[in-house]
């Protein structure tokens, strides 16, 4: 008799299957876990920083927004400033413009017959009393009669230039001397009408 056991016989011992090993899967989730929790932890890091980010460029942008505000509420102020007194000068300008312009049409209205030399003596004196009146508004508007210094440099955007002609110890393109002056208001920078010179050759 064979003492070796066959399976399937009563009294034979079936040889255990082997044990699956558990461990390789238990450590996969694991580390997935792990990599789930590290990535949100990393993003809520990334939310915190984008959101003080964001806040900062907010504040910036404000603090830029409020800055640029005042300065264009400064800026509006003053040109409203500038244009209010504008406007004043050249009102004030046209009413002295329209009484200079009554009073002459009434000079020019009784303008005297050459025959008569006292009439025409009194019409002239007329005259010269509203040349008087012009130079007075004139100056009581800040504004000066400019000409141009013999040999300063000659500038177009200051003098205007009528002729030219060579001076003895002079050098080129100096301003010889005034035909004609102009007008400038409180500085010579802001010249209303350039005075007419002659500039050295």
């Amino acid at each position: 008799m064979n003492d070796d056991f066959t399976p399937g016989f009563p009294g034979a011992e079936i040889p255990a299957a082997p044990r699956e090993d558990h461990t390789l899967g238990a450590s996969t989730i694991f580390k997935l876990c792990a990599e789930v929790i590290q990535l949100r932890e990393r993003n809520d890091r990334t939310h915190r920083d984008f959101e003080r980010t964001l806040a900062k460029t907010r504040d910036e942008l404000k603090g830029s927004f409020d800055s640029f505000a005042a300065a264009t509420q400064r800026a509006y102020q003053d040109l409203r400033k500038e244009t209010v007194g504008e406007k004043k000068f050249s009102m004030d300008l046209l009413m002295l413009l329209l009484e200079i312009n009554q009073d002459l049409e009434h000079i020019t209205a009784v303008k005297p017959p050459p025959e008569d030399v006292e009439a025409v003596k009194r019409w002239i004196e007329a005259v010269e009393v509203q040349t008087r009146k012009v130079a007075a508004a004139v100056s009581q508007k800040n504004i000066k009669e400019y000409e141009g210094r013999p040999g300063e440099a000659y500038n177009p955007a200051l003098h205007k230039r009528v002729g030219s002609e060579r001076v003895e110890g002079m050098g080129p393109l100096l301003v010889a001397r005034t035909v004609k002056k102009g007008y400038a208001s409180q500085q010579p920078d802001f010249v209303l009408q350039r005075p007419e010179v002659i500039v050295t050759e």
